[in-house]
């Protein structure tokens, strides 16, 4: 606790002489050229092969099967890219020389703000939460984790972006308010929601192969959130993930029938912690490093979360979702904050095990689909099933020296509330 306090009040010193040197060093590496087939990746600070990148990109080398594709990677983390790409350690001089030479970046969480942009490059922004609960960037101002100079990171880093990539109107006036963004927006939908909204079932057979779940076993994935307190705190309240799974389980088989398998998957932030779970939990199968979220989703036949934009993504597949949290009242005024209150959501909402189990008792499909639909359209949802292919063919454009216009599907004004 002492030494995260002390960080907060060193981290805005010792930041501005790093933010500075690095700026130099790009300026110096102007002395190689742009690589005109070149492009550079990097999805949550290197941590996995997955999000709206992994789908673009993939589309992308269809386009371009001799493009240069550089994935950051954190090495902590181990996973697998395809072999028509390299990696380049995330956070190293090469990253730096990567991005100071590629033709096009994609990113899905903001490029650092000591960045620089030059001249003949493009810089594709996707985010990575689309009709998200928790609140983002400067919506978060005064809340736990926030720090003394994200104002400057947040302008800098949205002013180098040529478009910012949304699913949705609400996901669209944030960008204008939070990241302070005042470029294209294209409201193409989200490249990671293809998949569900194109549903095939060979992309969830093969993730029940991949996990070793019996064919005609149902599956129940409980995927929760990270709080930025356990940062602060330097200690983990589990207690926030206390959902009886178990006792679920025989809910859902009297409810819905059949045999379930139960999966839990826990925040990236979380993933050292998750290790002794299932020893502990012997009945709920771990799958915390499955990379591929989106086909664990094609799997998934009940979904359950707290505040986490993945129980959007599911719900495209109009599979029945709850949300299950314990401590909302202290999220929405003492963490990173809500766009909603829990009961505007489609979702049935339960803050205990006990409420759990009314709402799977008391579950209707045709109420709650009823209410999905109704709140798409109130936030102006728009999942095209082929956003990927259409980036990654104005990607392909740009590097064949084609001009290049990005569609701007939302005013550029800055709204004062959603």
């Amino acid at each position: 606790m002492v030494n995260q306090n002390i960080w907060r009040w060193i981290r805005p010193v010792l930041r501005p002489v790093l933010a500075v040197g690095v700026m130099l060093l790009f300026y110096l590496l102007r002395v190689f050229p742009i690589k005109n087939n070149k492009v550079i990746v990097c999805v949550s600070a290197g941590r996995r092969y997955d999000d709206n990148q992994k789908y673009i990109i993939e589309e992308f080398h269809k386009l371009c099967p001799d493009a240069d594709i550089v994935w950051a990677k954190d090495p902590k983390y181990e996973y697998e890219v395809p072999e028509w790409m390299r990696t380049v350690r995330w956070y190293s001089l090469r990253w730096i020389y990567e991005h100071a030479t590629a033709k096009i970046w994609t990113n899905n969480c903001s490029v650092p703000d000591y960045f620089v942009k030059r001249k003949g490059q493009m810089y594709i922004e996707t985010w990575h939460g689309g009709l998200g609960i928790k609140k983002m960037a400067r919506d978060c101002d005064g809340q736990v984790g926030d720090t003394f100079d994200k104002t400057l990171f947040l302008k800098n880093a949205s002013d180098m972006a040529d478009v910012y990539i949304s699913n949705s109107d609400h996901l669209s006036k944030i960008y204008r308010r939070a990241f302070r963004y005042h470029g294209p927006i294209w409201k193409c939908g989200y490249p990671k929601n293809d998949m569900l909204v194109n549903g095939n079932p060979e992309d969830g057979a093969r993730a029940r192969k991949e996990l070793g779940i019996p064919e005609n076993h149902k599956i129940l994935l409980y995927a929760p959130t990270w709080r930025e307190r356990f940062t602060l705190e330097q200690r983990i309240d589990m207690q926030v993930y206390n959902l009886d799974l178990q006792r679920l389980k025989k809910l859902l088989t009297d409810k819905f029938g059949g045999e379930w398998t139960m999966l839990i998957r826990f925040h990236p932030n979380l993933r050292l912690y998750s290790k002794g779970y299932q020893e502990t939990h012997p009945e709920v199968k771990d799958v915390t490093d499955y990379q591929d979220m989106q086909r664990l989703l094609m799997a998934t036949d009940v979904m359950v979360s707290d505040y986490s934009s993945c129980i959007f993504d599911a719900a495209l597949r109009r599979i029945p979702c709850f949300t299950f949290a314990t401590d909302f009242e202290k999220y929405k005024y003492e963490e990173r904050g809500v766009y909603y209150e829990m009961k505007e959501l489609p979702f049935p909402y339960a803050k205990d095990n006990d409420e759990m189990e009314q709402n799977v008792k008391a579950f209707d499909m045709d109420d709650y689909l009823k209410k999905w639909d109704a709140f798409t359209i109130r936030m102006g949802l728009n999942e095209t099933g082929h956003s990927a292919k259409d980036i990654a063919q104005k990607m392909a454009d740009f590097l064949h020296g084609k001009k290049v216009t990005w569609q701007n599907d939302y005013p550029v004004t800055i709204p004062k509330e959603i």
